[in-house]
């Protein structure tokens, strides 16, 4: 059976075969795997289901509530839930946060079935046990990374780490754990996206690749300031050759999957993917939309001058209207890309003050699409900290509504940096969503301080 275009239809074949018991076996129910797992289609059914999770998390979900804890986005138009995360006062009874937790925990709790369970099936040969393993470990890799990160202080808070980080789900077992610390749920990330970096297979639809996890390694090494891994780690996928620079500036592509997407979420027609961005930021759909760029990022934008393509992504007004993605019904949307890595790089190269020239190099590439050919380049000259200075301004351009931006000025908090985030200290009570209301029947369990930050 061919696997790869899967993903896209997986929420229609859900009735279709003998694990359907155990795509609705969620945590709290009674069911045996060996009752619904029978051959090798079986698990990788299971396995698509936990992209089909992460799709959905990541089709905006979990970008726009990044991005409204940091000041790339102005107050929301209406809606409570957006405004309890921008205010920073998210409780338990917050539908939003609870929502996005427990779809990380699902595509946690299958994938580690998928791992669980290979004895079952007597069809499954070494290779595909190993990818599917492989799968399985990347998608539980990247579900911890992104619950720790909204949940947790960052990585560095604590000089060993071990502050309060997220629950570390290894096992299919649904017992009441407490939160992990930061160090040891970031090791089991670290030590998951290794496995899938040597095992996964160099292509896999589109699915995760040896690729796709060393460009996830590069952005948790980049957060962790081991800057020599980063720098290394993006170096891998820059030079692999099978990504180019998107010259049109448009990564969110519809139909094809953009030529620097390293790994993605595919959309299409009705499938409601990239319904979040859509629905809350479209400028073309609506006069008011409920979401828009705050006027600080519109001044950090004007400063660019006149020239800088990127200036199109919004409207200065009233409020700075976002326009990456009008004229679209449905995009594909990338997570891992060139871009990203590119700035990574050459902020992680000036960081350790190492091979400047590639890291002056890496910023030249991105202005040269943004402005042309000998505009605004930075001078071959230049120093590690202008280097390290031009790599966060264009950063932050290149990912606006990415939902990056606010895990950076935290990772920069961490080091000593005076990061204040729309008048308020980096790390005050409430940057961490509160945790599910789930969780405040475990004993013992630490919830988030609350309060806001004001």
């Amino acid at each position: 059976m061919n696997y790869k275009h899967l993903l896209l239809f997986v929420g229609l074949t859900f009735g279709m075969a003998s694990c359907d018991r155990l795509l609705e076996f969620e945590p709290g129910d009674v069911i045996l795997a060996e009752d619904a797992i029978n051959d090798a289609e079986d698990l990788q059914r299971l396995l698509v289901s936990t992209y089909d999770v992460v799709a959905n998390l990541y089709g905006g979900r979990v970008q726009i509530v990044n991005e409204l804890r940091g000041p790339n986005f102005g107050a929301p138009d209406n809606s409570l839930d957006f405004t309890a995360v921008y205010n920073r006062e998210t409780t338990f009874f917050t539908g939003i946060n609870a929502g996005i937790y427990t779809d990380f925990y699902y595509a946690i709790y299958r994938s580690n079935v998928v791992i669980e369970n290979f004895q079952f099936v007597q069809d499954l040969n070494e290779v595909t046990k190993t990818r599917l393993e492989a799968e399985a470990r990347f998608v539980r890799a990247i579900c911890h990374w992104g619950a720790v990160k909204l949940f947790a202080r960052p990585y560095g808070y604590s000089s060993d780490n071990s502050h309060n980080g997220v629950p570390l789900r290894l096992e299919s077992s649904q017992d009441p754990l407490p939160r992990a610390t930061v160090a040891a749920v970031y090791s089991a990330i670290v030590n998951d996206l290794q496995f899938a970096a040597e095992n996964l297979p160099a292509s896999n639809g589109v699915y995760a690749t040896q690729l796709a996890a060393q460009g996830y390694l590069a952005q948790v090494h980049f957060l962790m300031g081991e800057y020599d891994l980063a720098a290394s780690y993006a170096t891998d996928v820059i030079n692999s050759g099978q990504f180019q620079l998107d010259e049109d500036l448009d990564r969110f592509e519809t139909d094809l999957v953009n030529t620097e997407t390293v790994f993605g979420i595919v959309s299409q027609p009705n499938d409601f993917r990239s319904s979040w961005y859509r629905d809350n930021l479209r400028s073309d759909n609506t006069s008011s939309p409920q979401l828009a760029f705050s006027d600080d990022f519109a001044f950090f934008m004007s400063l660019s001058g006149g020239g800088d393509s990127r200036s199109d992504w919004y409207t200065a007004g009233t409020r700075a209207l976002c326009n990456r993605f009008n004229n679209k019904e449905y995009f594909n949307i990338p997570l891992v890309h060139l871009t990203m890595l590119h700035l990574i790089r050459s902020e992680a190269l000036a960081e350790t003050e190492t091979d400047l020239t590639t890291a002056i190099a890496d910023i030249n590439v991105i202005r040269t699409r943004a402005f042309g050919a000998g505009n605004n380049d930075l001078d071959a000259e230049s120093t590690a900290e202008e280097i390290r200075d031009a790599a966060r301004d264009e950063y932050r351009k290149e990912t606006a509504a990415e939902g990056h931006w606010t895990d950076q000025l935290l990772r920069r908090g961490t080091m000593g940096e005076q990061i204040i985030i729309r008048d308020a200290p980096w790390d005050c009570p409430g940057m961490s969503l509160q945790f599910s209301n789930t969780e405040t029947t475990v004993q013992g369990f630490d919830l988030n301080e609350e309060g806001g930050c004001l």
